[in-house]
């Protein structure tokens, strides 16, 4: 490449964006849109905010501005195809910025965020990121499996939201450069975190068990993908795959457990975890993280330190991909950039409007997709919701693995056409079968390459180039094209060629440290938490291209998995600076009080009071009026938090979780059920909002997936078609290269 762009500024350039909202999911789109170069004009909050330094990463590059109106005004200097007006987070603020801006005539794309949504049960509910941690189903399998469920700590799922988007916002505003008529994009924050669990409904619906929550850093499909103490920290350790394991088993001095009946499969593995992390712990402490790091990886196994703040700040590997740098107007503090690098071949490509405008937003964009699992796919399956031609590049021999890692054996139809999860990251997309180790199968690739706008990929590291299918080689086979390429570490950097799961990925992030009780060992809050997140990202960085190359030509995005986790774990990173290490409470926190899991007659009740209007109303539902002057601040309620709980617990318990929930909120209270993940398609709320739909697929039949995440100018997007078989669209697609098989 011949341009590093050293600062993330630039695609965007020429987009204006008006912002009114004080709540993080919209400063936090704003915050991207502004790196990536866009113009953001936030309208100052009409109650002054004490600023800190969290405040200041999430407003980066702003300009304020006094009123709506003024921003109006401003915007007016913009095409209107180069203007949005970004809103949130309750419906009636964003309902009434679209009757003003329908009132003055305004021509801008509207994007909205909402909690809940513009409709269903809980519409109207106040939202709190730990109500929907319960809502979603991470929290009913985070926690010791004789306690409660537990509440993760921070903002990610207004983090993820979003960035989400930020997804829909660069479709949007590409389809209206060419024509395109949306005007408004909507996403709620609670379907947008679902994507951490929206694989096990299809899971349970297939027959998987669900039991649970199954211990600290145990969970109910795949062991290990555990944190153990090592001689001198902690090292995360995952094996998947039958050769992972027989390569950690010799590792460990072990090799017969690669036979060995209690520990041959994963799912043996899952059943006798106990007897497993007793054996690796006793071995593992022996050595140094770093020792255990070098010999996994060495061995292609999935290993990652597992570092608290101070450490990954200080991580060689982070320091040369710059992965923090110094946070404008706070001194001595640093905070994680934007997750990708990006490398531009300085040949601006001439965009030709299309002959009709567009009747989704990213219609006549097509990517070409070597991607696998889940990260990539869900980049993948976020563009074809929008409109892109997605082609997935599989092999006969080496399918997506989604389709199962594990032999498939002789079966009619092919086990590997049955996996569930498979199942609802593919949909929207073709599939051609290529073997990419074959001269001639990697021509048809470059062929596909050539007459596409976008390539993602997520192999292993190392394996596109040892293709020759390296992002100069790429580059250079059409003018203007983006390609993101989305490695656990990064394609930079003493790690970039570490293997990793999405269990690796929050191994690395330093988010175990933050979670769970100060007791417990770092811990995992979901089995692969890192892998939707960078799909996430990855679509962001893939729109962010095809915007910049005009002016900036062919874009490659190197874009870091863990690096992506910074951004949800970013106020513990900025804030471990100003305020020491965090504090592990629980379910509870410092910063909202009480916050807690309270016992409901058939399940568990989230519950939190972000502010003292809110624990005022809390104290007077429980008729204790007295409380909100004795314990008015958050360390007071902390303090006794025992006590205040307690009380709840007699107030709800002889009510469902349904009931309680509805109680509070009816009060003022931010509360939510706390759901198992399984049962989320049946979830009163998504149930009467369509979250959940039901497709028709070959082999399968029926089946449920979520619905696209995004609303353009009311209704959801549709679903086009199933999942493809294994190279099902082989003959089309090869009749459309000019290449018969």
């Amino acid at each position: 490449m011949k341009l590093h762009i050293s600062a993330e500024g630039g695609p965007l350039a020429g987009i204006a964006v008006l912002e009114k909202s004080d709540d993080a999911a919209a400063r936090y789109c704003g915050r991207i849109l502004s790196v990536l170069g866009a113009q953001i004009l936030r309208v100052r909050s009409a109650v002054p905010l004490q600023a800190d330094a969290v405040d200041l990463w999430l407003d980066e590059g702003k300009s304020f501005i006094g009123t709506f109106d003024e921003g109006l005004t401003r915007l007016a200097d913009y095409p209107p195809s180069h203007r949005a007006v970004l809103v949130g987070q309750s419906p009636e603020t964003v309902g009434s910025v679209d009757r003003s801006l329908a009132e003055r005539g305004v021509d801008a794309l509207r994007l909205g965020i909402t909690w809940f949504g513009h409709e269903g049960p809980y519409r109207d509910w106040q939202g709190d990121d730990a109500l929907i941690q319960g809502l979603i189903g991470i929290a009913a399998s985070f926690g010791a499996s004789d306690g409660p469920p537990m509440l993760p700590q921070g903002f990610g799922p207004q983090i993820t939201a979003g960035a989400t988007l930020v997804v829909g916002a660069l479709a949007a505003l590409w389809g209206r450069k060419r024509g395109g008529q949306t005007r408004r994009v909507d996403v709620n924050i609670f379907e947008a975190a679902m994507c951490f669990t929206e694989p096990s409904p299809p899971l349970a619906e297939a027959g998987a068990a669900a039991p649970g929550r199954t211990g600290i850093n145990r969970f109910a499909t795949n062991h290990p993908t555990t944190v153990y103490p090592t001689s001198d920290g902690w090292i995360g350790v995952t094996a998947l795959t039958p050769a992972q394991w027989s390569a950690l088993a010799e590792m460990v001095g072990h090799p017969e457990w690669a036979e060995d009946p209690r520990f041959a499969t994963s799912l043996a593995r899952v059943a006798n975890a106990e007897a497993l992390d007793t054996a690796l712990a006793a071995i593992l402490i022996r050595e140094t993280s770093e020792y255990w790091l070098i010999e996994g990886q060495r061995r292609r196994v999935p290993l990652a330190p597992v570092p608290d703040h101070r450490e990954l700040l200080e991580t060689p590997h982070w320091r040369e991909r710059e992965s923090f740098i110094p946070l404008p107007g706070a001194p001595g503090i640093v905070a994680p950039r934007l997750p990708f690098r990006i490398f531009v071949d300085g040949k601006p490509r001439d965009e030709q409007p299309p002959e009709s405008p567009p009747a989704s937003p990213l219609e006549g964009v097509r990517v070409a997709d070597f991607s696998m699992g889940w990260a990539g796919p869900m980049c993948t399956r976020l563009l074809a919701d929008l409109g892109a031609d997605v082609i997935k590049v599989e092999s006969d021999t080496h399918y997506d693995w989604w389709r199962g890692w594990e032999p498939p054996g002789e079966s009619d139809p092919p086990k590997y056409e049955l996996m569930p999860a498979f199942l609802i990251m593919n949909r929207n997309k073709k599939d051609i079968c290529l073997d990419l180790t074959d001269r001639r199968g990697r021509e048809v690739a470059e062929t596909l390459v050539s007459r596409s706008d976008i390539v993602i990929e997520n192999y292993a590291p190392g394996v596109m180039n040892k293709l020759g299918l390296d992002p100069d080689r790429l580059l250079g086979l059409r003018s203007g094209l983006v390609m993101v390429s989305m490695g656990a570490f990064g394609a930079s950097g003493p790690w970039s060629f570490f293997r990793a799961y999405g269990s690796t990925v929050e191994h690395a992030s330093g988010m175990p440290h933050v979670n769970g009780q100060a007791d417990w060992p770092p811990v995992l809050q979901h089995t692969a938490l890192g892998d939707p997140v960078a799909g996430i990202y990855g679509a962001i960085a893939a729109l962010a291209g095809l915007h910049g190359r005009s002016r900036l030509g062919g874009a490659w995005f190197d874009l870091g998995q863990v690096e992506c986790l910074f951004q949800l774990g970013a106020d513990a990173i900025v804030r471990a600076q100003t305020e020491g290490p965090p504090q592990r409470l629980g379910s509870r926190s410092i910063h909202h009080a009480p916050r807690c899991v309270v016992a409901a007659s058939d399940g568990h009740v989230a519950i939190v009071a972000r502010d003292s209007v809110q624990w005022a109303a809390l104290a007077r539902w429980l008729r204790k009026p007295q409380w909100i002057a004795e314990w008015s601040s958050i360390a007071d309620r902390n303090v006794h938090g025992d006590e205040i709980e307690s009380a709840l617990c007699v107030a709800i318990a002889s009510m469902t979780a349904a009931e309680a929930a509805d109680a509070l909120q009816a009060s003022g209270i931010p509360a939510a059920p706390i759901n198992r993940a399984e049962n989320l398609p049946v979830e009163r709320h998504l149930e009467q909002t369509g979250a959940w739909t039901r497709i028709e697929r070959r082999y399968v039949g029926s089946h449920c997936t979520p619905a696209p995440v995004f609303r353009i100018d009311g209704p959801r997007l549709p679903i086009s078609r199933p999942a493809p078989t294994l190279g099902e669209h082989s003959d089309e697609l090869m009749k459309m290269l000019g290449s018969p098989l």
